[in-house]
Parts: structure tokens; C-alpha cells; sequence
């Protein structure tokens, strides 16, 4: 597991990076997908969680970082970085897991956990390759009637990452 500490100006930039997306959202009258219904103060929350997470990647990779738009008109097509790496970022919590939705995007999942409540220290623990769907008995709702099922990946089914193994090119 690799550990990322995130200073005062890694933080401004997700800041800004969530900002932005927000925003973006606002004026193209788009919410979070896949049934997501919580309050304002979670959107927010949550958007700045992920790009938390993305600029953790970053730092540890020395990777560029495009904020996920494809381009002006704020599309996201684009993976979060270079070669289809996708970001997941959770508050640590009793169980977490991987969770991919059928259909997304191809490619190498990162789930990375915050730590903390009060600091901006982060864990990279590891990451699936998703090429193709799952079997059908790793898909659950959740007990979220109105939201699709999602794969879950257990924390035992990520492939580890470790300090001594970075590389600037994933």
C-alpha cells in the first residue's frame, strides 16, 4: 500500500478541479449519474473526494492531470489519466471495496482511501483490470432499489500497489 500525504497546494488544486466540475455540471443541468440522490453538501463532498483521490495519483505517478474532460465542452470521455486508469476514492470505513458499474469504461482501476477525517493523507491500495464484464454473482444493488447494480471487487481482489514499485508510467 502506498501512502500519499497531500500538502496545501495539492489540495487547491483538487479544490479547483471539483469546483469546476460542479459548475460545469450546473450550467449543462447535469448531476451525478447511476441514481445518485444525495444532498447538495455530499455532491460537493463527494466531487471534491474524487478529485482528492486523482490529484493523489498524480503526485505519486508525476503524471499529468486533465480533470477527466475530454475537452471545452466538459465531456467525459476520456479515462482520468493516460493508458484507461481510472481513480476511485472512498473515506476509509469498517468495509470498503471496489465498486465498478457494468458498462463503464475499460480499463485499470485505482481505488485509493482517505485516511482521515481531519488531514489530507491518502492510501493507493491497489487496482483491478476491468476488460470484461464480471460474472453476474459479483453484481449487487446494494440494498439501493433505485440505483443499477455495480460489480464489487473485494480489497483482496486488487492487485497491491508498493512505494518501491513506482513508476512514472503506469
Amino acid at each position: 500500500m502506498v501512502k500519499i500525504n497531500l500538502d496545501p497546494n495539492d489540495v487547491e488544486l483538487a479544490y479547483t478541479i471539483a469546483q469546476k466540475r460542479f459548475i460545469g455540471n450546473l450550467r449543462m443541468n447535469k448531476g451525478f449519474s447511476y441514481g445518485y440522490d444525495k444532498n447538495l453538501k455530499n455532491q460537493l463532498y463527494d466531487g471534491f473526494l474524487g478529485a482528492l483521490g486523482e490529484v493523489s495519483w498524480a503526485k505519486w505517478t508525476n503524471s499529468y492531470h486533465n480533470a477527466s474532460y475530454t475537452d471545452n465542452l466538459q465531456r467525459y470521455e476520456d479515462s482520468d489519466f493516460q493508458d484507461n486508469i481510472e481513480i476511485r476514492t472512498q473515506n476509509k470505513k469498517a468495509y470498503n471495496f471496489l465498486l465498478i458499474r457494468p458498462g463503464e469504461k475499460k480499463g485499470k482501476y485505482i481505488l485509493i482511501i482517505k485516511n482521515d477525517d481531519k488531514d489530507f493523507n491518502f492510501n493507493i491500495v491497489g487496482s483491478f483490470i476491468y476488460n470484461d464484464d464480471l460474472p453476474p454473482e459479483k453484481l449487487s444493488n446494494f440494498g439501493y432499489d433505485h440505483r443499477p447494480a455495480a460489480y464489487k471487487i473485494e480489497l483482496n481482489e486488487l492487485t497491491p500497489m508498493e512505494d518501491n514499485e513506482r513508476q512514472d508510467k503506469f
